[in-house]
């Protein structure tokens, strides 16, 4: 089944506001076995909208729209709906009475303005909403459906999730699920080489999507229940961490800071880190897992050329101009003397926007285990290259852990 959503505001055009019902919508409906090809946003303007539903109605069996149901002159969605239709606006009694009992409960007074929400174009029926005074509309003939749910992201979940997903799970007959594979340390292209004849399948699929030093893997099975679904995608997931060793960290909302904890707790290493592009990011990610009391040993930011040489012991030719191979490699073995540490990871590099070799950074890991340095070239703004850098520095910890598990 083809999907689209539809989304109404011109607080969504004008970027005021995320539109995250988008993103979970989309979601929600590929688990339904629906297949979304279009995403449209339109402004509070009755014939954008009119347009944009004739349109979805053509190409789409399901439509779903957030917005616009309201009580005040700019809430379109409904009336513009039944003109798409060709049939007329009725109020509904029944919804007309919980209107009344909702402003009651909380002590309001309901004004006349607010019975536009009671409407509803002719064929269709208002769906409850029990966190909301806003009814959601769903209108379904001829094997399409329509379904109109408010804005505010949790009355859209709470109608969706009790009216319209059993709805159009129970039409599509067919379910999506999807797995999604974290990687770290290969690009798209190598991911493309290794994986081009599993690439190449239509059923169950292979998509990479690139992320911040990193790339994800979404893989996705369509079948006639979940169970099918789990049973395409299990073996598909086992040979894509075959070919790709080391370089698949985790899965679902695994982060590599929590995949590098993990094992850091298997192999019984602690760690701790000296940082001076980074300024402290690879230690906070560290931290942020739950648990991390039980293997970082501590950090410190050296930024300072200064800092570098009385609080590491580093010597003025070692230091030099703040930026090498060789001084990663001291720093991450300072981190080791100074926390009594297993592991030391050191990061140094120029971040910019100005000056010599913006961009270029090295990363090290120096322990027990051995030492690794790599060299880096990230081009991006000063925040990405930190962001970059400390991603390549937890990469290059996990590599070390995982090659030599």
């Amino acid at each position: 089944m083809r999907g689209e959503i539809l989304s109404v505001g011109t607080e969504l055009l004008l970027g005021q506001i995320l539109n995250t019902n988008a993103r979970e919508l989309a979601v929600r409906l590929a688990e339904a076995g629906v297949f979304v090809y279009y995403q449209v946003t339109v402004g509070d303007n009755r014939q954008r909208l009119l347009a944009a539903y004739r349109e979805a109605l053509d190409r789409s069996d399901v439509v779903v729209v957030t917005g616009g149901l309201g009580p005040t002159y700019d809430d379109l969605t409904k009336e513009t709906l039944a003109e798409a239709l060709g049939v007329p606006m009725v109020l509904e009694e029944r919804a007309m009475a919980g209107l009344r009992a909702w402003f009651a409960s909380r002590g309001l007074t309901m004004t006349a303005i607010q019975e536009k929400q009671a409407l509803c174009p002719v064929g269709a029926e208002l769906l409850s909403n029990p966190v909301g005074s806003a009814p959601g509309v769903l209108w379904h003939k001829d094997g399409k459906l329509v379904a109109l749910l408010p804005g505010p992201p949790h009355e859209m979940r709470t109608i969706f999730e009790a009216s319209v997903f059993p709805r159009i799970r129970s039409m599509s007959g067919e379910h999506l699920q999807s797995r999604v594979l974290h990687l770290a340390g290969i690009g798209e292209a190598s991911v493309q080489e290794r994986l081009a004849d599993l690439m190449a399948g239509e059923n169950p699929t292979i998509a990479p999507y690139a992320k911040l030093a990193e790339v994800e893997l979404r893989l996705t099975a369509c079948a006639p229940s979940d169970a099918e679904a789990t049973d395409m995608l299990t073996p598909l997931a086992l040979e894509v961490r075959s070919r790709l060793g080391w370089h698949v960290y985790g899965e679902g909302d695994e982060r590599l800071e929590d995949a590098v904890g993990e094992e850091l707790l298997h192999q019984g290493l602690n760690i701790a880190t000296v940082e001076s592009v980074t300024g402290g990011l690879v230690a906070s990610r560290l931290i942020g897992h739950p648990g991390a009391s039980r293997y970082v040993a501590g950090g410190l930011v050296a930024y300072s050329l200064e800092q570098k040489r009385s609080r590491l012991g580093l010597s003025a030719d070692t230091v030099g101009d703040g930026v090498s191979a060789d001084l990663a490699l001291e720093l991450a073995r300072g981190a080791t003397r100074q926390f009594n540490a297993d592991v030391g990871i050191g990061t140094c590099g120029f971040a910019g926007p100005t000056g010599r070799q913006v961009g270029l950074v090295y990363v090290a890991v120096a322990g027990r285990r051995g030492d690794r340095v790599r060299e880096l070239k990230l081009g991006a703004t000063r925040e990405e290259i930190r962001q970059r850098a400390a991603q390549w520095a937890l990469t290059l910890l996990w590599q070390q852990m995982r090659e030599e598990a």
